[in-house]
Parts: structure tokens; C-alpha cells; sequence
């Protein structure tokens, strides 16, 4: 379990107890109203507070380079701990670390803490500049300092669209996707991308902004080459359908089969009873046990798309003929016998 910065410090060392200390008193000092010169004056004395050495340059050095920001985190009330982290004073309490996916996890599960609180972009471009002095000297702050200085930018719109820690170590490849469609196949690959991206986002809670972000990096889930530039073309081509189909909540059964990456299995009928039947578990199976009416709309108006080997005149003919039956039908959850008596496409028993 990651522990997050804002719950317990490692506040034994002089550094930490003496920043914390000392932030805690300029807080103290502007909520007071005190002046710019004052503030400045007291945070060059906290400075001069630990014996001569690299962290007493250290401290003096951030508060020149990074005055002005400084004013504003303590303005907008950052905590203190967090602070006192990102200046080195205090020690960031890291679990175990067994690998790339375990440390991106952290640095991202503290971005994350800290993004929820609101800071702004500004601020959080300041925390990204520090960030990775939550790890010690070595390997992984090493790592950290790479990841920032090749995907600053598009870190920050990841953050900015609420992607979740596993989705963006995912990305950067720390974190493995077991996934690649050239191996796989089409049909795997989109089932197995849209349940992990299901498993990580709430859909529900999202704006198109959000969605159009999630949709534009799926296909980063892939290294440069083949499998990539196939992902790309598939997302280029059914992009706006992909889009309806999440807002709408279908199940990644159901989206894959209706943008054409799986193929539904040729049913064999030879009465519209028959082709009933099979029709009505295919669209049972195509709705989530939470759906709206708009949702069972959007399933009929798409589905004979689904039945490749069947003439789509024929599908449609029957979508038409029974609509109203089928949205209340489904809507009620009724039995498929149930429903095929009640369109007049079976005959009772």
C-alpha cells in the first residue's frame, strides 16, 4: 500500500524538524498580514538556523531561485510536510521499491494526492520541477529526473485530465501492459484495452475533454513500431463511434463487436423466430446491468452492424418493425421467450 506525503513524515532529522518548524511560523506571519520584506527576512533567518553545510546552502539557494513561487504555495495554504519534502529537509517515507513500475507508482500516487488539492497549474509546474527529491540520491531519483525532462508537457495534460497513476505508468512503460494486438489479435486487444481503461476511469464522471484525452494515449500503451500504428489507425477510423459507445457505457464486449474489431458469431436461423432469439441474447448481452433508455436506443441504432454475415436489410427490417417492443422490452429486462412472444416473432408454447 503507498503511503501518501500528506499522512506521516519522517521528521527525526534536524532538517525536517527545523523546516517544518520554520514554514509553520511564516504562515503564522502572512495570515497575520505581514510584509513581503518581512516574510523574506524570516526565511533567510530559518536558513541560518542549521549548522553551516550543504543543506544550510540548500536552503538558501531555493528560497533565491524560488521566492516568489514560495510566497504564493504558502499563500494558497500547501502543506507544510509537502513543502519540507520538495526542499530536501524532510525525508519522503517510500515503500518498498522493487522496480521502475513500483517507483513511478509512487511519484505519480503523490502527484495525484497533490493535484485533488486544487493548487493550479502554476504550482503544480513547481511541484513537478522538485518532485523526484521524494527519492534518495541514486537510481531512482535518476529515473524520476529523466521521465520529467522528456515528458514534462504531457505530463502535465495527463494530470490535467485526472489520468490515475497506473494509466500514466502504463504509459511511460514502467508499468507492463500484457496486451499487443499484432500478437493477440484485434479482437483481444480491444477487449482487454477498454476493461483496463474501465477498471481506471469513471466514465460517468468525465467531460468529452477527458475522453478525447483518454481515447488520444490509448494507443501510447504500446511501444513505437507495428502494434502502435495499428492501434493509431483503429482509433483514427472509429473514433467517434468509440466515443459514443463509452459515454454510453457499453460493456468492451459489446463496443468491440459493434466497431467491427470482434466478429459476432454468423447465426444460423431459418424462421424470424429463430433469428429472434438470437438477436435479442446478442442485445442482452451488449447492455450493462446499468443503462438508460437513450443507451438501448443507441444499442438498436447500432447493432445490425454487429451481424456482418446476415443481409443488414434484413436486421433493420426487423429492428423497425418491433423498435418500441424492443426498447421496452429491454428496459424491463424481460426473458428472451418473453419477449419473442410478445413481438409476434414466436408463438407461444
Amino acid at each position: 500500500m503507498l503511503i501518501l506525503l500528506t499522512t506521516i513524515l519522517n521528521d527525526d532529522s534536524l532538517e525536517c524538524r527545523v523546516c517544518i518548524q520554520g514554514m509553520t511560523v511564516v504562515y503564522d506571519l502572512i495570515e497575520d498580514g505581514a510584509t513581503e520584506e518581512l516574510i523574506e527576512h524570516y526565511l533567510e533567518f530559518a536558513c541560518n538556523m542549521f549548522e553551516e553545510g550543504e543543506w544550510k546552502e540548500q536552503c538558501k539557494v531555493f528560497i533565491d531561485q524560488e521566492y516568489e513561487k514560495l510566497i504564493k504555495i504558502l499563500e494558497g495554504e500547501f502543506p507544510v510536510e509537502t513543502l519540507c519534502t520538495l526542499m530536501s529537509a524532510c525525508e519522503y517515507p517510500l515503500p518498498p521499491i522493487n522496480g521502475a513500475c513500483d517507483a513511478c507508482m509512487v511519484g505519480f500516487t503523490f502527484l495525484e494526492d497533490l493535484w485533488s488539492q486544487d493548487l493550479g497549474i502554476e504550482l503544480m509546474e513547481f511541484v513537478l520541477e522538485y518532485v523526484c527529491y521524494i527519492f534518495p540520491e541514486g537510481k531512482w531519483r535518476d529515473e524520476c529526473d529523466k521521465f520529467m525532462d522528456q515528458e514534462y508537457e504531457v505530463f502535465i495534460k495527463w494530470l490535467d485530465n485526472e489520468f490515475p497513476p497506473q494509466m500514466i505508468c502504463t504509459l511511460l512503460d514502467a508499468c507492463e501492459f500484457p496486451i499487443d494486438p499484432i500478437d493477440d489479435g484485434l479482437c483481444y486487444f480491444c477487449e482487454g484495452a477498454f476493461t483496463f481503461l474501465y477498471d481506471l476511469f469513471d466514465f460517468d464522471l468525465m467531460n468529452d475533454q477527458q475522453i478525447e484525452a483518454v481515447l488520444e494515449s490509448l494507443c501510447g500503451l504500446f511501444n513505437e513500431g507495428p502494434a502502435r500504428q495499428n492501434c493509431d489507425k483503429f482509433i483514427d477510423q472509429e473514433y467517434e463511434e468509440l466515443e459514443k459507445y463509452i459515454k454510453a457505457q457499453f460493456p468492451p464486449t459489446a463496443i468491440c463487436a459493434l466497431v467491427g474489431a470482434c466478429d459476432v458469431q454468423p447465426p444460423v436461423y431459418d424462421t424470424e423466430c429463430e433469428f429472434c432469439r438470437i438477436f435479442y441474447r446478442i442485445a442482452v448481452d451488449f447492455i450493462d446491468e446499468d443503462f438508460t433508455i437513450a443507451e438501448v436506443e443507441l444499442l438498436l441504432d447500432s447493432i445490425c452492424d454487429v451481424f456482418v454475415d446476415v443481409p443488414k436489410d434484413d436486421c433493420q427490417v426487423f429492428v423497425n418493425s418491433h423498435y418500441e417492443d424492443l426498447l421496452k422490452a429491454l428496459n424491463e429486462k424481460w426473458p428472451t421467450e418473453t419477449a419473442c412472444e410478445a413481438f409476434g416473432a414466436c408463438q407461444a408454447q
